[in-house]
């Protein structure tokens, strides 16, 4: 049997008479969406305030159905942050993830990544390394599990900061001027039947954090997935970054607060990663 291509199975059918044959795509051709997408992103990332539905449609000739459409792609993948209350966009925290990648050393990521390697191995979880950009915590690494059943997750993947265990840790080691500018700048969403919902509950939670030296995530971004994660502090007690394991939730009885060899684990890798950075 010989396999032919398409097109030798297709007729050759001539243009009617009036009529032109269709170009083929040029060497410069574009995707027309594609590349309006990225100048409303231009335009998004070059205005000197939020802007609103009615701004990108007035700018670039479509209707305010098709610009809100564009907004909420930029949206879901970390380019676009929509204020809640008054419903304008500003640019999103995974542009600011990739600018400081470009010009930032990666010796932090290069040192932690051997450490992640051992944390997934001694609990069988994926682990991560996490930083703390505007509202969100964002991951910098991720280190599969070898598990059959494992929470998947990639370098870039962000959250809000009080429903993650990697931002809970890194916030309650901030100073607390720091720490209470960024939790002015929160807008409490529930997420989950366990999301904290208030700056005074936050508190309280960062509170035990600093107390019991590693921080939880119960379902709170994820019902589904559960966390543990502990700060990487400089020589003075400054919070550098985070490092934590991401478990599925239903297999593992009582909570992430009660997997105790996997809480040491973690404190313990935690522990020879700062060491490590000193």
């Amino acid at each position: 049997m010989v396999d032919l291509p398409m097109s030798a199975l297709m007729p050759h059918v001539e243009p009617r008479a009036g009529e032109t044959a269709p170009e083929k795509p040029g060497p410069n051709a574009i995707i027309g969406s594609f590349d309006k997408g990225l100048n409303i992103f231009e335009f998004l990332i070059d205005s000197d305030e939020p802007i609103r539905i009615v701004d990108v449609a007035r700018e670039f000739g479509i209707d305010k159905s098709s610009a809100l459409r564009f907004l909420n792609t930029l949206e879901r993948h970390g380019l676009a942050q929509k204020n809640p209350l008054d419903k304008t966009y500003t640019v999103g925290a995974r542009i600011e993830y990739w600018a400081k990648s470009l010009r930032q050393p990666k010796a932090l990521v290069d040192i932690a990544r051997p450490y992640l390697r051992r944390l997934s191995e001694l609990t069988g979880q994926t682990s991560h390394l996490a930083i703390i950009e505007g509202d969100r915590a964002i991951l910098l690494e991720v280190m599969p599990s070898d598990s059959i059943v494992s929470v998947r997750q990639a370098a870039g993947d962000w959250e809000p900061l009080y429903c993650t265990a990697v931002g809970k840790a890194i916030l309650a080691h901030m100073s607390p001027a720091e720490q209470e500018r960024l939790i002015a700048q929160m807008h409490f969403r529930r997420l989950t039947e366990t999301t904290i919902t208030s700056a005074k509950q936050l508190r309280r939670e960062l509170d035990r954090v600093l107390d019991e030296g590693v921080a939880f995530d119960d379902g709170e971004s994820n019902p589904h997935v559960s966390c543990i994660a502990a700060p990487l502090l400089d020589r003075h007690g400054v919070p550098l970054a985070s490092v934590g394991i991401s478990m599925v939730t239903s297999l593992h009885e009582g909570g992430p607060r009660q997997q105790v060899p996997m809480l040491a684990a973690v404190r313990r890798i935690a522990d020879e990663i700062t060491a490590s950075l000193l």
